[in-house]
């Protein structure tokens, strides 16, 4: 049995998903990878703030994540490209051509009749996030990230395994900063704005007092 992968990496699998274009002839897969909405690690993943120049740079497209636990190079099945746009992070994943990797024309081919349907995403925090504030209409049950690095993005087969996808997010979660409980300003109560006295004619009163006596002291 292969042995579990342990790394700093953060994965998000995309079961379901939106393909928003697949071309022949340029054997590509265009789809819809994370947006701003709370996914099922409970977590919002900022889609304005992702880090794409990494990937940019070398936009590996790995089979299985195992591009980087396995010396095998046709895991590696393409090459890929990463935009934000509408309020989504796409990517693109161009298939290598089937005489130089037979794995890849075949996992291409599988997307297109259906039976693979699901990539996941592996990147990286780039700041501390925050749990949410009530005060900013955010859930308090909701960590949301502040900036991620695009790493990697794998193919993946389907379903996915139910356990280690709770595992995985008992594991995230627990590593998250801890909640801490929010502060509430009290309320002014209206009656103690009254209990502070007036002291105006006090004041004035003890002025007059003091002009008086210096002016009794001058003409002795």
């Amino acid at each position: 049995m292969m042995a579990e992968k342990k790394d700093n990496i953060l994965r998000r699998q995309i079961d379901n998903v939106q393909f928003r274009r697949i071309s022949e002839e340029d054997r590509m897969v265009e789809f819809v990878a994370s947006t701003s909405s709370v996914d099922t690690y409970g977590t919002v993943i900022p889609v304005d703030r992702w880090d794409l120049s990494r990937f940019s740079r070398n936009g590996v497209i790995g089979y299985q994540h195992d591009i980087y636990y396995s010396s095998d190079p046709d895991n590696v099945i393409g090459r890929g490209e990463a935009v934000v746009e509408d309020e989504a992070l796409v990517v693109r994943i161009f298939f290598e051509p089937a005489e130089l990797n037979e794995r890849a024309d075949k996992i291409f081919r599988k997307i297109q009749f259906g039976s693979i349907s699901a990539v996941s995403v592996g990147f990286q925090p780039n700041a501390p996030g925050h749990w949410g504030r009530k005060a900013d209409g955010e859930d308090p049950e909701i960590y949301y990230y502040n900036g991620q690095t695009l790493l990697e993005v794998s193919v993946v087969n389907v379903p996915s395994n139910p356990d280690a996808t709770k595992r995985s997010i008992e594991e995230e979660r627990a590593s998250l900063p801890k909640r801490e409980p929010e502060t509430v300003q009290p309320e002014e109560n209206p009656e103690e704005r009254k209990t502070a006295p007036d002291t105006t004619n006090i004041r004035l009163t003890i002025a007059k007092a003091q002009r008086l006596l210096a002016q009794n002291n001058i003409k002795q």
